[in-house]
């Protein structure tokens, strides 16, 4: 059985950065960017989401380890 890697941390840094990105446009007024970044944060945190569903599908099948 081959197991592939669930990356929930590159869309969290990612979604951290575009929430940066968003206050530092609405800093110089730049709504547009604002908007933007919004989004990209919005996209990003969907992926963290779908990442930590499947992580957490995975741990309810595979046995316990001690």
């Amino acid at each position: 059985m081959t197991s592939q890697m669930i990356d929930y941390a590159y869309p969290t840094m990612m979604a951290e950065k575009a929430l940066k990105d968003l206050h530092d446009a609405m800093l110089e007024r730049r709504y547009d960017d604002a908007k933007e970044a919004a989004l990209r944060c919005i996209a990003e945190t969907k992926l963290a989401r779908h990442a930590i569903e499947i992580m957490e599908e995975h741990a309810t099948k595979a046995p316990t380890r001690l």
